[in-house]
């Protein structure tokens, strides 16, 4: 769920993530143009009831094509990091499509948020996969 709603900045959960060998993998070849190494993290955008409690889900965000340009250890633990880079996110003007599908004889109607380019800054635990993540729009 979004912890700022500032306009040119929003801060999110991080639910889920990379390994460490992954990151480093993504940092490495961040802007090499012969080798591409995804890699992704389960953030979310909502929950549906309040998070921790027993049965809460997070409804997911989307983003992709991450560029990892920074990692840091944060002070004082050696499985935390600060992160930044930049990636594409559904952080945009919500969209409507509206098509005909021949097969059901009916209008399917369709809802997706524009990705718009961002740059993130994350604090990330490694050993629980878990943090926090802020764009900048």
């Amino acid at each position: 769920m979004s912890t700022n709603n500032s306009s040119n900045m929003r801060q999110f959960y991080i639910e889920g993530g990379p390994s460490l060998d992954r990151l480093l993998d993504m940092f490495k070849y961040a802007y090499d143009v012969t080798t591409s190494i995804g890699g992704s993290f389960v953030v979310a955008e909502g929950y549906t009831a309040p998070r921790g409690e027993p049965g809460a889900a997070y409804i997911p965000l989307e983003m992709k094509d991450i560029i990892l340009t920074t990692i840091q250890h944060e002070s004082g633990n050696d499985h935390c990091f600060n992160l930044s880079g930049y990636c594409k996110v559904a952080l945009g003007e919500s969209k409507w499509s509206t098509n005909w599908d021949e097969k059901e004889k009916k209008t399917i109607c369709k809802s997706w948020k524009e990705l718009v380019r961002a740059s993130f800054d994350a604090f990330y635990d490694m050993k629980t996969r878990k943090g926090t993540i802020t764009y900048f729009i």
